[in-house]
């Protein structure tokens, strides 16, 4: 019966997520948040700041600033953070905006979220903003995909010695928005938004994030967008939603499956796509070899296999070694 228990006890701890485990996880979610308001962005724009979408100058594209992202780094409460997403955006007046966008996706981790934003936004002032003529103002928004500590204030507020500094920027909170609203939208944005706020909706249930999944991968057949954009948000889904158990994933892959003998459009991974490739290029490698093969059976030389066969020298004094054996 002990021998049992103890049992029991490690298959457990093995197969509980570790630290950095999560950690890990939360770093890929984070990955694919940038990665779909950089492709929405615009869209972006129109549902988080619609004054500055309708400030927007459309003749012009609006720039991420990946360089000078990395010099926004501040350390509150733990390691350095930097923000998501820092975008120069043309506006009509003939001069830019710089938009600091957060995604926070830690919940009640990763220190104060307005103090951090304060020190975002004031960095990019001290830093840029005085020494360019071409930029008028640098604005900051968060999107919240967790909620936030209970005590945390939603603002940035600093008083000493008669002297106050406050702080305030917009924020969307996914627990807040309608889901019927954003499952309706013409908005593909408003679709991520949608499938995070599932995401957030079926916490750790494994079984409710295959049932979203598989519901939203079915409605989003009906919206009226381009293959392009289908498959960025199908991505974004999956990324956040799909399945770790073995038994969960058989399942997706069995309602896939389904959809391909139904003749439906079943759209692949970015883990699936990579793999395909992997695929290829093995193919394609081995079709270099049997290539070289017959070249040195008609006895070429070795300049032309190298040549025709686009293998490398030393597959070449492999394969050689390997005949002779």
């Amino acid at each position: 019966m002990k021998g049992k228990k103890k049992s029991h006890v490690k298959a457990t701890l093995k197969d509980a997520p570790t630290e950095t485990t999560e950690k890990g996880e939360r770093r890929k979610i984070d990955e694919h948040w940038k990665a779909i308001i950089k492709k929405f962005f615009l869209l972006v724009l129109r549902r988080i700041l619609p004054e500055l979408a309708d400030d927007l100058d459309t003749s012009r594209k609006p720039v991420f600033m990946e360089k000078e992202l990395e010099e926004l780094t501040v350390y509150v409460d733990g390691p350095k953070q930097i923000p998501d997403i820092l975008a120069r955006v043309p506006t009509v007046s003939g001069r830019d905006v710089w938009l600091i966008l957060h995604v926070e996706i830690q919940g009640p981790e990763g220190g104060d979220l307005p103090e951090r934003m304060f020190f975002y936004n004031s960095s990019l002032r001290v830093t840029h903003l005085k020494k360019r003529s071409d930029v008028t103002d640098a604005v900051s928004c968060a999107i919240l995909t967790a909620k936030r500590p209970c005590g945390e204030e939603e603002m940035y507020l600093r008083e000493s010695y008669r002297n106050r500094v406050s702080y305030e920027y917009p924020s969307l909170k996914l627990w807040e928005l309608d889901a019927d609203e954003l499952e309706s939208s013409n908005n593909p944005f408003d679709w991520a938004l949608y499938a995070g706020k599932c995401a957030l909706e079926s916490d750790r249930s494994e079984t409710l994030k295959l049932d979203y999944l598989t519901r939203l991968i079915e409605k989003l057949d009906a919206k009226g967008w381009t293959h392009d954009e289908k498959l960025a948000l199908f991505r974004f889904m999956d990324a956040l939603l799909h399945p770790k158990s073995p038994e969960l994933r058989k399942a997706y892959d069995e309602f896939r499956e389904q959809r391909r003998k139904e003749g439906k459009i079943v759209l692949l991974s970015v883990m699936e796509e990579r793999a395909q490739e992997r695929g290829k290029k093995i193919g394609e490698a081995k079709k270099a070899l049997a290539v070289a093969s017959e070249m040195l059976d008609a006895g070429e030389s070795a300049e032309k296999i190298l040549r025709y066969s686009k293998i490398s020298r030393k597959e070449l004094d492999k394969l050689v070694a390997a005949r002779r054996n």
